[in-house]
């Protein structure tokens, strides 16, 4: 199951589960989620494609991330296809400059809409 956590504005959604999902996450995970959210955000807020919301997902190995921006403003579908690109990229080199790697490799940055 995928459980939206973090809604675009930075406040953490109130239904169940992810309150109590969110109460598992260690506060280094939780510090990362939102470290990752603030980044990607420095890139899509001044692009014009808005701020992001995040969704968690436990698989059998690791806890994965979804960054999700919504599709709107008017842009293409290729047009943040490309955008998105360039994000996943800068934020794979922010990760490697910031020690985040491993929390990197769990998250994926996705268009919706």
């Amino acid at each position: 199951m995928i459980y939206k956590l973090i809604n675009e504005d930075n406040t953490l959604v109130n239904e169940y589960p992810a309150p109590q999902i969110y109460k598992t996450l260690s506060d280094e995970e939780k510090n990362n989620i939102y470290t990752f959210k603030k980044e990607i955000e420095k890139i899509t807020i001044p692009k014009g494609l808005g701020k992001v919301y995040v969704n968690v997902m436990y698989d059998c190995i690791q806890l994965e991330k979804e960054y999700i921006l919504k599709y709107s403003n008017g842009h293409s579908r290729e047009y943040y296809e490309k955008e998105i690109e360039k994000i996943c990229n800068q934020m794979e080199s922010f990760s490697k400059k910031n020690n985040l790697f491993d929390f990197y490799l769990g998250c994926h940055i996705l268009l919706m809409g």
